[in-house]
């Protein structure tokens, strides 16, 4: 699992980006054998003048196929964090339940088809 933390050189510091990345990496850490990449991008929208303006980009590229976003804002950029990565820790489970749910439909309908043309022909 490979962390990208991209924010604006107003916010950018050595120690918050490494809070950054153990909280990203403590949120997300029972998919990292389902995550291949992530990318997290942090901009203040409204430079310094105060405000909900801090947004919180965060990209997931799965292993499997596929890609999520989920955005957020917050009045400082742990806060918008906070309010992201439950959103993606949700959405990366909804997304795997799915997928092995659409296998599993798939194998179930493909036996039953078989076990009805066996009943039919005997």
């Amino acid at each position: 699992m490979k962390i990208n933390i991209t924010m604006q050189p107003t916010c950018a510091d050595k120690k918050t980006s490494c809070q950054i990345a153990r909280r990203v990496r403590l949120a997300l850490s029972r998919f990292t054998t389902a995550i291949r990449f992530i990318t997290v991008r942090i901009t203040d929208t409204n430079g310094p003048k105060g405000g909900i303006d801090t947004r919180c980009v965060v990209s997931v590229k799965l292993a499997i196929a596929g890609e999520i976003i989920v955005q957020g804002q917050g009045k400082d950029l742990f806060s918008a964090l906070n309010h992201c990565l439950p959103r993606v820790s949700r959405t990366i489970t909804r997304s795997l339940e799915r997928r092995r749910d659409t296998a599993i439909r798939m194998n179930r309908r493909k036996i039953s088809d078989t076990a009805e043309e066996i009943c039919c022909s005997t």
